[in-house]
Order: C-alpha cells, then sequence, then structure tokens
C-alpha cells in the first residue's frame, strides 16, 4: 500500500466493551487495513481498553470525543486519518470505496452514508432522512459528517488545528465546517456504515429525535454548542 493510501483509525471510547471487538474485526477485514488503529479511551471502567490490547490496538487517554479524537490523531503518522466511533461496522471494501471516493473527487476528507443496527422502520427512516439531509446539505455549503466515519487528510487535520474540543456536541459537524472552508469535503453515498441506534433505545423515539433537532436549530441560530445544554454522552 502507498503512502498516499496510509491510514490509520481512532476510536474514541467509554465502556464499549460490548461492541468494539466487532468494530476492530471489520476494520481488520479491509481490502484495505489501516495501518493502525488507536484507541483515545475516556477512563473506561469495563474490558475495552483490554480488548483493544489484546487485539493489537495502542491506546492513549481520551475524553470527550474531540479530546480523544485530538490525542489519537497525535499518536499516527499516515497520510489519512479516520476517525470511528467504537459502535461502528465499516463494510469490507469500505476503506478501500472511501479512498476511492477521495481521489476520484479530489476530496480533503468525507463523511458517508449510515444505516441503523435495527429493523424498526421509524428508526431507519429518520436515518435515511439525517444521511439524505446531510449529504444535501453538504452539496449546498453547510457541511454534515457522521463522526462515526469521518475520513480527513493529515495536513488538513492539523491546519484547522484538529477537533475544537470547546465543542461539547455536535463537534463533528463543527470539524468539518471548518475542514470545508480550506479544502474539499464531500458526503460520499458509498461507503455505507452501519451505526448503532443505541440512542434512541434508551431514549425512546421521539425524544431521541427531538435531541437531534434542537441541536441543529441551535447551531443553525445561534453557533455551535459550548455549554452542557443538551444531554448527550452516556
Amino acid at each position: 500500500m502507498g503512502r498516499l493510501k496510509s491510514v490509520s483509525v481512532v476510536i474514541p471510547t467509554l465502556n464499549e466493551e460490548d461492541s468494539i471487538s466487532a468494530t476492530i474485526d471489520a476494520l481488520k477485514a479491509q481490502s484495505i487495513p489501516p495501518e493502525q488503529i488507536v484507541i483515545a479511551d475516556a477512563g473506561s471502567t469495563d474490558r475495552t481498553t483490554g480488548i483493544g490490547r489484546a487485539l493489537g490496538c495502542r491506546i492513549v487517554a481520551g475524553g470527550l470525543p474531540g479530546v480523544g479524537r485530538n490525542n489519537g490523531a497525535r499518536a499516527t503518522d499516515s497520510a489519512w486519518i479516520l476517525f470511528l466511533d467504537a459502535d461502528v461496522l465499516v463494510p469490507p471494501d469500505g476503506l478501500e470505496q472511501a479512498l476511492s471516493a477521495a481521489e476520484e473527487g479530489r476530496l480533503d476528507a468525507l463523511s458517508c452514508w449510515f444505516v441503523p443496527d435495527v429493523a424498526a422502520w421509524r428508526i431507519r427512516f429518520t436515518h435515511w432522512l439525517s444521511a439524505a439531509y446531510f449529504r444535501v446539505s453538504t452539496h449546498f455549503r453547510w457541511a454534515h459528517s457522521i463522526g462515526g466515519f469521518l475520513l480527513v487528510r493529515r495536513e488538513v487535520h492539523e491546519a484547522i488545528g484538529g477537533f475544537d474540543e470547546s465543542v461539547l456536541v455536535a463537534e463533528d459537524q463543527d470539524y468539518v465546517r471548518r475542514t470545508s472552508r480550506i479544502g474539499r469535503y464531500g458526503f460520499v453515498r458509498r461507503p455505507t456504515v452501519v451505526i448503532s441506534a443505541r440512542r434512541f433505545r434508551a431514549d425512546g423515539f421521539l425524544r431521541a429525535s427531538a435531541r437531534w433537532i434542537g441541536i441543529e436549530l441551535h447551531r443553525m441560530f445561534v453557533g455551535e454548542i459550548r455549554r452542557p445544554l443538551f444531554r448527550y454522552f452516556d
């Protein structure tokens, strides 16, 4: 694998023992496997870090997702960094598809389409609607991403100073908004990753949906969220 295709994966974690093995196994099964997998752990009290070490991952200190992603990125030296959530499953050719999309679109960063890990039609439709909104809004220069799968060139990550650690919620949206100001960012249709719907299961469909809408409206009309206005991290 050439230097320009080298990818390191950074995964922020907190008590993710139920999902981290499947996520890492999916990464190791990639047609273009990552050079390195870094887990930025925010103080897990379960087996998350032990599982990560056993599977060959490097462990660094984490915190809120922005802090963990920045710490993890500093522990890598690859041309590309993939920021991935601990409960996201990437299809076997997902990294290859993402790198091809970046090359074909001359992109400096990208996020991708996503589907939930449940069959409930309301949750699946809500996720489809969100993905469609992210794709269309990005096309019209209101960049959106999923923090669960965010691929970026190292030099662009460093040029914008990484994630803004003062942003408490939707730090990934702030990140791609700043990225799109200095480089080319895209929300692509392929790959399609599977993300966890656990917040919908924990909070219920209406409450979880209302929180997402509230976060977006706050960002649109007030600005990035730097105060604990929304309970988001469990």
